[in-house]
């Protein structure tokens, strides 16, 4: 199937992801590792990246020096679990080439629900006892508002410049279906001025709305036929998770050194990051 707004994986990034841009990575539960590592192949730094579930693709992303901020709900390998040493070495060092906001799902949903309305920040129940709000894990991007109806803690909006979002199934047309849970998916691309769904197959329009549309094409700028595009992460009903390479990563990135190595090895085949 041709036409309509299908684009290659590396003609999306070129045209939606620059410098200074906000880049919605999602979805939380299915990292799009395609869609990194093109961002890595084509040396696009100085970003904020937003990511729910930041996982080992965020610590690639930062141990390449693509983003200089970060929102995400976590960062760590959920195989083992394991830690994500790029991310370990910026937060225990204190590095100030990134800066780093620690929201929960919760609060990412929130923040993003206030970009897609149009409003500088939403309303969120309070954490007290928790680090983020005790130690201020998002830094920044929580604050508290006195008004005629009282108080409320608030979360900052997030409107990204683009999201990337993997669909199960798309149509030529941007109308795209999602197996499993939908998480702060479809507020993100709401928010979002510009969305890319990544899909794993391309159907026709009938065939997406009897599997339920839930990203609709009017919302969407672009289609990008990449199947595969969470692995060695999985995706529902079309492949599992590679636990051993989580575990290889894991092992083999403990040093700058040896992430060095695995990024030559995996994704720059011996370019410059």
């Amino acid at each position: 199937m041709t036409g309509g707004k299908l684009l290659g994986l590396s003609e999306a990034v070129t045209a939606h992801v620059r410098p200074g841009r906000t880049v919605y990575l999602g979805n939380f539960g299915a990292q799009l590792f395609a869609v990194g590592h093109e961002i890595i192949r084509q040396r696009r730094t100085g970003l904020h990246v937003v990511i729910g579930s930041g996982g080992i693709l965020l610590d690639q992303l930062l141990g390449a020096g693509v983003p200089d901020s970060v929102t995400f709900g976590h960062c760590w390998s959920p195989v083992g679990p394991g830690p994500t040493w790029n991310f370990r070495r910026a937060a225990e060092s204190g590095d100030r080439t990134v800066t780093l906001h620690e929201l929960s799902l919760g609060l990412l949903t929130a923040a993003l629900t206030a970009g897609a309305w149009g409003v500088p920040f939403m309303p969120v129940p309070g954490l007290p006892g928790t680090g983020y709000a005790d130690e201020d894990w998002p830094n920044g991007r929580l604050s508290r508002v006195d008004t005629v109806f009282g108080a409320a803690d608030i979360v900052a909006a997030i409107t990204p410049d683009v999201a990337f979002v993997h669909v199960d199934q798309a149509d030529a047309e941007g109308n795209g279906v999602i197996r499993g849970p939908l998480g702060e998916t479809p507020v993100a691309a709401q928010a979002s001025r510009a969305l890319v769904l990544v899909a794993e197959e391309i159907v026709d329009t009938e065939t997406a709305r009897r599997a339920g549309i839930a990203i609709p094409g009017l919302l969407t700028s672009a289609v990008v036929h990449h199947p595969g595009a969470v692995a060695p992460d999985g995706a529902i009903g079309r492949y599992e998770r590679d636990v051993a390479a989580y575990e290889r990563y894991v092992a083999g990135t403990a040093t700058p050194e040896g992430f060095a190595a695995w990024l030559t090895e995996h994704v720059t085949g011996g370019r410059d990051a």
